[in-house]
């Protein structure tokens, strides 16, 4: 089986095909964008494209010794490396193993390619590490970085790169994509609403009980906004849920909110309260571990405000 880039990708994916037939391609590429858009998919599809053995011109085969190992995830030449626990960092010995491997013969006689995903996972010691590689690779190597945030990679990191940014799809093409894989255009079109316009992400909601508990968050919002709820109650509820999901889940709400003009507010207000929660997600994903309590707490009351505020 061959792992195709997606239909928005294309741009992309003829640069970097450009790339490979010239003999062009450099030692790094870094893939960056917002979360369910497919970078990884595309880190795949190049490295899959890189390892075939065919004679096929834009993409892999699907069905050579390589492509077959490939996709059994056993590719001696193909590797990734991530977390070892979710929302742990990526070490200095996961580096240094990735470093050693990437100086020895590959195996199938080809390329050797080395995935990291989310790159900004790893800690200050594992991107140094990195960096003797960046700078003195050995030839027929490529190190994809994958990045939801590539302003937390040191900008040495990022000059070593080839830079490809992925934007949010356009959604004709995304909302397209998305019914043919569910078959469900009219679900795939209220979902790819709910996640933002990002289709992966959209699809995880689908075949998952994550869209239930963002409706569920949503519907802890209202609440609070209404008085049903306090933001105390609500803030207890919210320390069990994962951060960063639950505020990225809380921006993309307000932004429904203005976009549809569904409530009478100036925009200036919920700009303000926009402003606040990028500040709470960037304390949270900073690793300084904050009271998630007290955070959420101060997250409601400014929530609350919001409406409480003469018009």
């Amino acid at each position: 089986m061959s792992t195709m880039p997606l239909p928005w990708q294309e741009p992309a994916w003829a640069s970097l095909n450009s790339s490979i037939d010239s003999g062009r391609l450099p030692h790094a590429v870094l893939i960056s964008g917002d979360t369910g858009i497919g970078k990884l998919r595309l880190a795949r599809a190049l490295a899959q494209r890189l390892i075939c053995s065919s004679q096929m011109v834009k993409f892999a085969c699907g069905s050579c010794k390589s492509c077959t190992l490939f996709a059994a995830g056993n590719h001696p030449d193909v590797s990734l490396l991530e977390p070892e626990e979710q929302g742990k960092p990526i070490k200095i010995d996961q580096v240094r193993a990735l470093c050693d491997s990437l100086g020895k013969t590959a195996q199938q006689g080809g390329w050797k390619v080395s995935l990291i995903a989310p790159a900004e996972a790893m800690n200050i010691s594992a991107a140094n590490a990195l960096l003797k590689n960046l700078e003195e690779p050995q030839p027929k190597t490529l190190l994809i970085l994958v990045s939801h945030r590539p302003s937390r990679l040191s900008a040495t990191i990022r000059s070593r790169c080839q830079k490809i940014s992925l934007p949010t799809p356009d959604t004709a093409i995304a909302l397209q994509w998305l019914a043919e894989v569910t078959g469900e255009r009219q679900s795939a079109e209220q979902t790819l609403s709910l996640a933002g316009g990002r289709p992966l992400l959209a699809l995880d909601y689908l075949q998952s009980d994550d869209l239930e508990q963002r409706k569920a968050f949503e519907q802890l919002i209202t609440e609070v906004r209404d008085g049903v709820v306090s933001p105390l109650t609500a803030a207890q509820h919210c320390q069990k849920l994962d951060g960063e999901q639950s505020i990225d889940w809380f921006s993309r709400y307000i932004h429904r909110l203005a976009c549809n003009d569904l409530v009478e507010r100036p925009n200036k207000l919920l700009f303000s309260f926009s402003d606040k929660l990028l500040r709470a997600r960037n304390w949270v994903i900073s690793g300084n571990n904050p009271n998630l309590q007290l955070l959420w707490e101060e997250i409601f009351m400014d929530w609350v405000m919001v409406f409480k505020a003469p018009k």
